[in-house]
């Protein structure tokens, strides 16, 4: 389930007329929501997930309701869904999240416990324009199983466990298999693409062919159109204690499965990297990120943060056509900042977004951090010429969330939602409006003002905005939205008002 963020309302704002409340569009019990994105990040509309009746044990009838962008019901369903209900594997509701391609959904559902463990992956495709479902399928043991036996006996989870579905832009479905073959001690594995009728086009097999010592991070993919497939892997050699790292990137033809080339990351025994975005732009692959200093298990350290690297590649061959790199002491003329992305009295810089803009620069938006104990500080939005130079440091001051008893290292703070930015939205034009929460996170009373914040990004120059949510009757959750508004639940505090659903546009 998408996280949900406690606000209280904008200033200022247009009100929608838009408005949907949640007992009309369904009479079960909502529990799961997602929105769907386009592969711009635009918001093109929500799924919304009721449980409507309970079948038989741990068997129930879900509806589904599909909304535009706009809140108008785009198709609506039921279908019976089964979840884990015994130990280990006991789940608190079905999850469901959707990717679209053409007038399609692939939706994913899946049992899920504490908000963020999901297992048991089973996939439906939703057909928009005939308002038809598929029956369930999974990607198991190398196949494409249609009605599987869902039993949720811990023996048969062999047999009952997909393996990731994913849609890729400009291809497509395609699915991940992954073994290990005990007998030549090594790890295979490959992604396979599949047409509309579920008939594999192509595969391409990646073989880890150092035996017992390699402990690797599997390949996945980063970026894709119609003609190639980028794929990031990150892996490292340990023999009894030595370390070695390694990191490359493979490009793959989106038409034949065929590699076009592996290029391997430089100086890896001295870095660890991290990539962030990676944008393909007409003949061109942008590959976008940080790198620190090396660690021994491979994974990047941002308390050890050196920098920002960016690689072009010919989209054609996945050739190298340049690098470029930008030391954080490249910036110690405007802020405060040492050789490890340390910011004074601020903590660590976090690199949350690279976009790339079409005349070469880059905005890069970072948010501070302490790990032990964590805390969240300060926004940094920085604008980067073709040479990764900074042309322009705009800092952003917040709130300084502390969490005194927690320890966690950035990429756990990131997947449990302790950063404070959010997201962002593509104006068009390559204008964007950067979302971030600036409200302390331990505030209970909600008939105090929250803060909001919104970075926008128009005619070459950063604008910061300082919104106020309030309410005396209500709580106000906000959601994202298409382009320039904010999707806002209300739920009322007299007994027997109904949430609502509802539209807020942003003055930018």
């Amino acid at each position: 389930m998408r996280k949900i963020v406690t606000l209280f309302l904008l200033v200022p704002f247009v009100l929608s007329a838009q408005v949907k409340t949640l007992a009309n569009l369904s009479r079960g019990q909502l529990y799961s929501y997602e929105e769907i994105y386009d592969f711009d990040n635009n918001i093109r509309g929500y799924i919304l997930l009721f449980q409507t009746d309970k079948i038989a044990k741990a068997t129930y009838e879900l509806e589904y309701v599909v909304l535009d962008e706009n809140l108008n019901k785009v198709t609506n369903g039921f279908l019976q869904e089964t979840k884990a209900e015994s130990w280990p594997l006991k789940a608190e509701s079905i999850n469901v999240e959707a990717q679209l391609y053409g007038t399609k959904l692939l939706l994913e559902f899946s049992d899920t416990r504490a908000g963020r463990l999901h297992f048991f992956y089973r996939y439906r495709i939703l057909d928009l324009k005939t308002n038809t479902i598929s029956d369930p399928f999974i990607f198991n043991k190398q196949e494409i199983k249609h009605n599987p036996d869902m039993s949720r006996k811990t023996q048969e989870t062999e047999n009952t466990m997909s393996e990731p579905i994913m849609i890729l832009e400009g291809i497509g479905m395609v699915a991940k298999a992954s073994w290990v073959n005990k007998k030549e001690g090594r790890t295979k594995q490959y992604f396979a693409r599949f047409d509309d009728n579920f008939k594999e086009m192509w595969r391409w097999v990646y073989d880890d062919e150092a035996v017992k010592t390699k402990h690797h991070n599997n390949p996945y993919p980063i970026c894709s159109d119609k003609d190639v497939v980028v794929f990031f892997n990150q892996f490292g050699v340990s023999e009894y204690y030595r370390q070695e790292n390694d990191y490359s990137l493979f490009f793959i033809s989106a038409n034949t499965g065929e590699l076009l080339n592996e290029y391997h990351l430089p100086d890896v025994d001295k870095f660890a990297y991290r990539e962030v975005d990676t944008k393909i732009i007409a003949d061109k692959i942008v590959v976008m990120g940080n790198f620190s200093r090396k660690t021994k298990g491979g994974l990047i350290d941002d308390t050890h943060n050196i920098g920002l690297f960016q690689f072009e590649f010919d989209k054609k061959t996945g050739q190298l056509l340049n690098s470029q790199r930008m030391p954080w002491t490249s910036l110690a003329d405007r802020i405060p900042i040492d050789e490890w992305g340390r910011v004074d009295k601020e903590g660590y810089m976090y690199i949350h977004k690279m976009l790339r803009l079409s005349n070469g620069n880059t905005i890069a938006v970072a948010e501070t951090f302490r790990d032990k104990p964590v805390a969240t500080n300060n926004m940094y939005f920085l604008l980067l010429d073709d040479k990764l130079q900074a042309k322009e440091v705009f800092e952003v001051s917040k709130f300084r969330n502390k969490f005194p008893t927690v320890n966690l290292n950035s990429s756990q703070i990131k997947e449990y939602g302790l950063f404070d930015f959010m997201t962002y939205q593509t104006m068009g034009d390559e204008e964007y409006l950067f979302y971030f929460s600036d409200n302390e996170k331990k505030s209970v009373n909600r008939r105090k003002n929250t803060l909001f914040g919104i970075v926008s990004y128009a005619d070459g120059k950063f604008a910061r905005q300082t919104l106020d949510l309030k309410t005396e009757t209500s709580t106000i959750h906000a959601m994202n939205a298409k382009k320039g508004y904010l999707l806002l639940m209300e739920d009322f505090d007299e007994e027997g008002e109904k949430p609502e659903l509802r539209l807020e546009k942003i003055n930018y």
